[in-house]
């Protein structure tokens, strides 16, 4: 049997001590606040009975809203009003057709807005 020397022995014990401690808990907090919809029309630009729900993270939003209460023209211009409520511009829009059979949301539709 092999002898492990002092250096290899002393060197393995610093670096674990060095190590960081894993991370076992996340904590997170999310805020929920009732809007009226009709802010939330003129936030998104969309009508205010179409807009299901919005949320935000930093400078990500995703809109939810019926599909058959909106153009194609007023989901176009969403994400520049969208951006321009907090003097930005658009940095990336991504409209998600849930209408596909992948997606059981009754006609909800959802659009992610990056704002830079």
């Amino acid at each position: 049997m092999k002898m492990l020397s002092a250096a290899v022995i002393a060197s393995t014990a610093v670096l674990g001590a060095c190590a960081p401690e894993p991370i076992t808990r996340v904590e997170t907090t999310v805020t929920t606040s009732a809007v009226d919809t009709e802010a939330l029309g003129a936030a998104t630009g969309l009508p205010a009975d179409a807009v299901v729900g919005v949320t935000r993270t930093g400078s990500q939003y995703t809109v939810f809203y019926r599909g058959d209460a909106v153009t194609a023209e007023q989901v176009a211009a969403a994400p520049a009003t969208i951006c321009a409520n907090t003097a930005s511009t658009v940095f990336t829009a991504d409209p998600v057709d849930t209408t596909t059979p992948q997606y059981a949301s009754g006609g909800v539709q959802r659009m992610t807005v990056t704002c830079s």
